[in-house]
């Protein structure tokens, strides 16, 4: 199987009620785990802000498309049961695959732990507590930022397993998806040095001196970042018009304006046609044709 970086972030103003106060950052940072062990992804960076999550993974588009679905899935259910009131969330995060232009890719990975730093907030990466900045060269011995309380008192992290069967499904907020027993928890939080990719994050940029020089992001790296992202995320349509226009090619091409008539290899070719054409996004193409996302990303360039 195929194997990539895959970048995944939601867009702010759409998510802008992700996060409401600290209860939805520990929850947040939960799900992430319960994420990474119940697919087959590497997590190699991610960053919780209050508008929205970013996420660098590296695994097949199968299994990538898996953990954002998951992730999305699990962090609404959590938003619906603990929110009766105010503006209801909406989380859909897209992802983009990276490619093979390593320069681009180095950008992408510190564009992911830079994020509280670069829109405004009075913390460097490396001491924000809900993101992966701190993990990585680091030399010797260190101190781990989740395990300091807000006293700033160091605490001793215990094994999953020696959590009473309550405070585990209060933790991970799911019933049916659960964590390795020899998982480190402290301060409510699952370490993220339990499930990320530590070695990966930095054999991307291979020495402490590359890493420092693509942390000092640029607004010409960030551009060329969000026009690759828009790019590669098309163009929304309003869902009539996409169904004309999809109509439309389906009678062009098969004869047939409904999509289900067609077989699978047919709806793929139809899926390529709208995305050539009218740069629908992935997303909508789905929807359009009647096939799961991760097909089409796999199939349409």
């Amino acid at each position: 199987m195929n194997r990539q970086y895959y970048h995944i972030c939601a867009d702010g103003d759409d998510a802008r009620y992700f996060i409401t106060g600290d209860k939805d950052f520990l929850a947040a940072i939960n799900i992430v785990a319960l994420c990474a062990a119940n697919t087959r992804v590497s997590v190699v960076a991610f960053c919780l802000e209050d508008t929205h999550p970013h996420f660098l993974l590296y695994g097949t588009v199968e299994e990538c498309s898996r953990f954002k679905a998951l992730f999305e899935d699990l962090y609404r259910r959590y938003a619906a049961e603990t929110r009766k009131k105010g503006p209801k969330l909406v989380l859909h995060c897209e992802m983009y695959p990276i490619g093979d232009d390593e320069s681009y890719l180095r950008n992408v990975t510190v564009y992911t732990i830079i994020q509280p730093t670069k829109d405004g907030k009075h913390v460097m990466p490396y001491d924000y507590r809900w993101g992966t900045g701190s993990l990585y060269f680091r030399n010797g011995f260190y101190t781990p930022v989740w395990l300091f309380d807000e006293e700033g008192k160091i605490c001793q992290p215990v094994r999953f397993r020696d959590l009473t069967v309550q405070c585990c499904r209060e933790m991970i907020h799911s019933r049916s998806l659960s964590i390795p027993d020899d998982w480190w928890v402290c301060n409510g939080i699952v370490l993220p040095t339990n499930y990320v990719d530590i070695a990966r994050f930095e054999s991307i940029y291979q020495t402490h001196n590359c890493f420092r020089v693509f942390f000092s992001n640029n607004r010409k790296k960030e551009e060329e970042i969000l026009l690759r992202m828009a790019k590669a995320r098309g163009i929304l349509l309003e869902d009539g018009e996409a169904r004309e226009k999809c109509g439309d090619e389906c009678k062009t091409a098969f004869g047939t304006r409904d999509p289900r008539r067609l077989s699978s290899e047919q709806r793929i070719r139809l899926a390529q046609i709208l995305r050539s054409k009218y740069r629908m996004t992935f997303r909508q193409i789905a929807t359009c044709v009647r096939l799961p996302e991760s097909e089409i990303r796999i199939y349409v360039p």
